[in-house]
């Protein structure tokens, strides 16, 4: 990352906390944490930053954590190591694996759509069991000496 920025944009270093209402006409980069509101053209949430309030941008990318109102009018990016949580509103959507998404979430000019678990299936009646009758053995088998059976002479 730079050590400078560019006119118009913001940059909350790695161990910064601030609070209050932000309008950045450019580039927002979060490494530190902020709390509050903020609105720019671009967001971009580090690793180690993390977002509580209401924010606001055409693209939001986050690879940290984002809280609370999250409005991405063009782009959201959650990254493999990103969190965001809250209401959510965007227009193009990307969740890289490993990043998570909690909360209610919208298309831009939809109404939210809240996450609920599909219930279980009702467990089904168990089949009726149904025994066979016993077979007999024909006769001609039950007559008929073992195959292994052998004549016995008598011990004197």
């Amino acid at each position: 990352m730079a050590d400078t920025n560019t006119p118009g944009s913001l940059l909350v270093g790695e161990g910064v906390f601030m609070k209050g209402s932000m309008r950045v006409p450019g580039l927002a980069t979060i490494d530190g944490k902020l709390e509050g509101e903020l609105t720019a053209d671009t967001v971009h949430i580090q690793t180690n930053g993390s977002m509580n309030g209401r924010t606001t941008a055409n693209h939001v990318k986050v690879a940290g954590s984002v809280t609370d109102t999250t409005i991405a009018n063009k782009t959201l990016v959650i990254e493999s190591s990103g969190l965001i949580a809250g209401s959510i509103t965007y227009t193009d959507l990307e969740v890289k694996k490993g990043g998570s998404l909690q909360g209610s979430i919208s298309k831009v000019g939809q109404q939210p759509q809240t996450f609920v678990p599909a219930s279980p299936p009702a467990a089904a009646a168990p089949e009726p069991v149904v025994q066979a009758p016993p077979v007999e053995a024909p006769a001609e088998l039950k007559a008929a000496p073992p195959a292994n059976d052998i004549a016995r002479k008598p011990r004197i």
